[in-house]
């Protein structure tokens, strides 16, 4: 039932979507307002164009991927990813077929679409798909066969992603392991009647060492019942990473340390964002704002504008960290390093609203020009944490394998502020591997999107 559910509900999104967009064509073409490059003929046709090349967009960003549903958040992001494709598409068509339709007409089409999707889609479907996975018989019924450890991580992480539409009934193991909220169904061998007595959708095998036949007794016995086997590889105990999958010859081969950035395409193209996104800021922004911003130091306390730190950067490599000044100034302590606290006593007046809002950072734009930081990224620490850190936390110094950001993952999931203990810091770790390893353009526009989201909201852990 549920995956027939399911299915009805993929087919309602793209339905959903079609008629948005038909709507938003209807609105402008047609509306009493003035708008700019109505066309005149070929109404239909312009229309019909407009919905293949979304769904040939959405196709190529898996808008619609075999899931109820994304987090909204994410949903913004696969959106406008998915629009950008789609108006690709039409403009190359209307240059190929000469076509002579106003750019704006467009430009008007897309902007209502998409806004229309947001809001529709937050309004109406996310509540009607929330409704629906709230009753756990609508959702796909999975079993997880596995050890305490792994039964127990994965069965809180698809707790925690109900929206993906899955809910585990329980678990097969050779004991039981008197896991909360969650029984045991008996013992892996036992698994072809316990798809046939609690009507199993998905199984999920979670073992550290598994033979050939114990893969090939649960393909088979899964296989026979027509349900998807879902194998988790024990490769995160060597790393977070998402792995790759080649081969040399004919021989498969499995990267475990193959990183986004690596690609030749990602890395330049992410630096090419870099350089147009900080050359904006400083042309159009800080030209003005910081002549301000300096003002308001000066007057508040006396030293100079900027401070200027030693931070690693990429490789481990040492670079020069700008910085508007927030504190008094201090006696020059070399090797002595004390973090920031919440009421610090040598933060200025002004210099504690530049760091809520996190104006301080923003002469670093300086550094993502230059090539040394990046505009999301790793947060950057200075050296005495690095050397602390790098003895205390396994794996550390991984988080340099990319350049280091004015923004990241971490900082917009709240990790940021005072590192009280050590687990403050391997939260942060925990963050920035997430974001190496999992890197896409449209992650770095989401965290750019949240980071102005929360300067505006304002973030307890600012200070």
């Amino acid at each position: 039932m549920a995956i027939k559910l399911m299915k009805w509900l993929h087919q309602m999104r793209r339905l959903i979507d079609g008629c948005i967009l038909l709507a938003s064509f209807m609105l402008v073409q047609y509306s009493p307002y003035p708008t700019i490059g109505k066309i005149n003929k070929n109404e239909w046709l312009l229309l019909a164009v407009l919905l293949a090349t979304w769904y040939l967009a959405s196709g190529v960003t898996k808008l619609y991927k075999d899931r109820v549903s994304n987090k909204y958040v994410e949903e913004i992001v696969i959106v406008i990813n998915t629009l950008f494709v789609q108006f690709v598409l039409i403009v190359a068509l209307l240059y190929v077929g000469s076509a002579k339709i106003a750019i704006l007409f467009l430009i008007e089409i897309f902007c209502l679409f998409g806004f229309l999707q947001l809001v529709i889609k937050y309004a109406i479907r996310k509540k009607i798909h929330y409704s629906f996975l709230n009753d756990t018989q609508l959702s796909q019924k999975l079993v997880i066969i596995g050890t305490n450890e792994s039964i127990v991580k994965l069965h809180q992480t698809i707790t925690t992603h109900y929206y993906y539409g899955y809910h585990c009934i329980g678990y097969l193991s050779e004991t039981d392991f008197g896991i909360h909220d969650l029984p045991w169904l008996g013992k892996p061998n036992t698994l072809k009647e316990v798809i046939d007595n609690k009507k199993v959708e998905k199984v999920i095998v979670s073992l550290p060492i598994l033979t050939e036949d114990a893969v090939r007794f649960y393909l088979e016995t899964c296989d026979a019942k027509g349900i998807k086997t879902i194998i988790v590889p024990n490769y995160y105990q060597f790393t977070s990473t998402s792995f790759e999958v080649d081969q040399i010859g004919l021989i498969p081969i499995i990267n475990l340390r193959a990183l986004p950035l690596d690609k030749f395409e990602n890395k330049y193209g992410k630096r090419i964002f870099d350089i147009v996104f900080s050359s904006l800021f400083l042309i159009f922004i800080a030209s003005w704002f910081f002549w301000l911003v300096a003002l308001l130091i000066k007057l508040s306390s006396k030293g100079p504008v900027f401070f200027v730190q030693e931070r690693w950067g990429f490789n481990n490599k040492k670079m020069k960290c700008y910085k508007f000044r927030t504190m008094h100034l201090q006696k020059n302590t070399p090797n002595v390093f004390a973090h920031t606290k919440k009421d610090d006593p040598r933060i200025t007046s002004i210099g504690k609203w530049l760091r809520i809002l996190s104006i301080d950072e923003m002469p670093q734009f300086v550094n993502v020009l230059m090539g040394s930081m990046s505009v999301v990224g790793p947060r950057p620490h200075v050296t005495p944490q690095n050397i602390e850190y790098m003895q205390k936390i396994d794996s550390y110094l991984l988080r340099h394998q990319v350049k280091p950001g004015l923004t990241g993952w971490a900082q917009v999931n709240g990790a940021r502020g005072e590192i009280a203990v050590t687990q403050d810091m391997q939260t942060r770790l925990n963050y920035d591997l997430f974001y190496i390893h999992r890197w896409s353009f449209w992650l770095d526009i989401q965290i750019i999107l949240q980071t102005i989201v929360n300067i505006f909201k304002g973030d307890t852990h600012a200070y």
